[in-house]
């Protein structure tokens, strides 16, 4: 029998950011968050991040104030890193567990 596990539903989003390891944000690499839910993300990046590794994710300017009013930086831990293949580049899943859960409703407004 195939039984969802997790705990919270994701919602379907692109938000750009900057992801780097936690305490050190000048081996950042971009990418953006693809989905999330009050206990983590799901980021893609050109870049794979070890499991279990601490890393910090700087929403771009415009985002931050319009889904997560009260955080510009989420910190998180690395659960897993999946590479894949979308359009003949390698780009890599990575599944955060954040520190604090998020909202259950997130803040949403179109510009």
């Amino acid at each position: 029998m195939d039984q969802n596990k997790r705990r919270w539903d994701r919602e379907p989003i692109t938000v750009p950011c900057k992801i780097s390891y936690e305490g050190d944000s000048r081996n950042s690499t971009l990418g953006s968050i693809i989905n999330l839910s009050p206990g983590g993300v799901m980021l893609a990046t050109e870049q794979g991040f070890i499991a279990n590794e601490r890393v910090a994710i700087t929403l771009e300017d415009e985002y931050d104030a319009l889904l997560f009013e009260f955080a510009e930086i989420l910190i998180g831990t690395v659960r897993w890193s999946q590479s894949t293949a979308s359009s003949g580049q390698n780009v890599y899943h990575v599944g955060i567990a954040l520190e604090r859960e998020l909202p259950r409703r997130m803040v949403l407004t179109e510009q």
